[in-house]
């Protein structure tokens, strides 16, 4: 792992671990993925503004969001069903994430349940839900993730149904995976992944042994799909759930100064600025470019997270001097897991912060509390133009 220098490069390596099939479940947006390529290219419209001859032998990476300081401003995101890249899938995540004092979010799909994950974790724990139809349901996950100690409810409202992701779609993907001759050949190529597959507990969504009738991935899809989603959430629902959950919630997937409004007349603690990583939505703007005007419009109300898009600490820098109280890391962490397990998501986190130091120090910021606008400059229709 030593020589992987950059996500790129882990991303490479992840690649080259598992089957095409399964890289591009993780890889793909929906559509055409016009988001999906945004949310990584419009990092490259900002420029830093570096500052000379100022003290920077600090680098000093603290950070305060969630009521905490933090000694790095950036954490794992939810990301479901991980267990398909092998490698101990969410397990080698949490522990990562532990060890390096970040937190980790447990996610609703998660192909390890809530209680399965938190027994690993040593660090911060954080639970992504979706705003469901059956409220026994909703009820039952966030007392288990309360249960587990988790600090925060991170709610998903981006998702009343799954877009089209055409990666998927055209490889057949499925969960678990079906053999066709092409896979079969393309798992054979990989024999430690293959192995790992086989070895271990059947792929599924392990949060609903018990609530779902069955325990096959199928089974517990098919409730999903049929008992839980919900194409009639409002804000209402928000308001209910804020009644029910006592720490901290963040509401992920807002991308307009409206929405978030509303987010925050609805009592949530921080709003994370979010397409899904581009595989919701199709040609809705880059998280990176819908950031500035909800930073705004929120004026420091509560937390603005970025989610979507960051591939190096220069991306984290440039997320925090656009007002960005902290970064959320998904595809980087999956990537991680899917080269090396743990230690490779570790040497994401490793790389990041490497990159990190050495981007304040060139920029002339001796800690990430010195990052603002001032060191920045991005496209001006970023931001809206007040009316006259």
């Amino acid at each position: 792992m030593e020589k992987c220098a950059s996500i790129a490069d882990i991303r490479l390596l992840a690649h080259k671990n598992v089957p095409q099939v399964i890289f591009d479940f993780v890889d793909g947006g929906a559509g055409g993925e016009i988001t999906l390529r945004n949310n990584q290219a419009d990092f490259e419209r900002i420029s830093l503004l570096p500052q000379c001859l100022v003290d920077v032998s600090a680098q000093d990476t603290r950070t305060h969001y969630a009521g905490q300081r933090y000694d790095l401003p950036f954490y794992f995101g939810p990301a479901g069903l991980i267990r398909v890249v092998g490698n101990g899938g969410e397990l080698s995540a949490v522990a990562a994430a532990g060890r390096a004092g970040v937190p980790y979010t447990i996610s609703t799909s998660s192909s390890y349940s809530i209680e399965e994950i938190a027994a690993v974790a040593s660090g911060p724990l954080w639970f992504q839900l979706y705003l469901w139809r059956n409220q026994q349901v909703v009820s039952n996950l966030i007392e288990r993730a309360a249960m587990v100690g988790c600090e925060a409810l991170v709610l998903t409202v981006d998702v009343p149904l799954n877009a089209n992701r055409l990666r998927d779609l055209r490889n057949g993907m499925s969960i678990p995976p079906k053999v066709s001759v092409s896979t079969a050949l393309d798992s054979l190529r990989r024999p430690r992944w293959l192995k790992d597959i086989l070895s271990g507990e059947p792929i599924g969504f392990r949060n609903f042994m018990g609530i779902a009738e069955g325990n096959s991935a199928l089974s517990q899809s098919e409730f999903i799909n049929k008992e839980l989603a919900n194409l009639a959430a409002s804000w209402q629902d928000l308001r209910q759930l804020r009644e029910k959950w006592q720490k901290r919630i963040y509401i992920k997937g807002i991308l307009t100064a409206h929405d978030a409004e509303m987010a925050i007349a609805c009592g949530v603690d921080g709003i994370i600025v979010s397409n899904h990583g581009g595989r919701q939505l199709d040609s809705v703007p880059s998280a990176i470019s819908a950031l500035p005007e909800i930073v705004r419009v929120v004026n420091g109300r509560c937390d603005v997270i970025l989610d979507g898009g960051v591939r190096s600490g220069i991306d984290v820098v440039k997320a925090l001097c656009l007002g960005a109280s902290a970064v959320s890391l998904a595809r980087p962490w999956v990537f991680g897991v899917a080269a090396a397990g743990e230690a490779g998501a570790s040497r994401v986190i490793d790389i990041l912060t490497i990159e990190l130091r050495q981007t304040l120090a060139l920029l002339g910021a001796p800690a990430v509390s010195a990052l603002g606008p001032q060191l920045a400059r991005f496209p001006s229709g970023w931001l809206s133009q007040p009316e006259r």
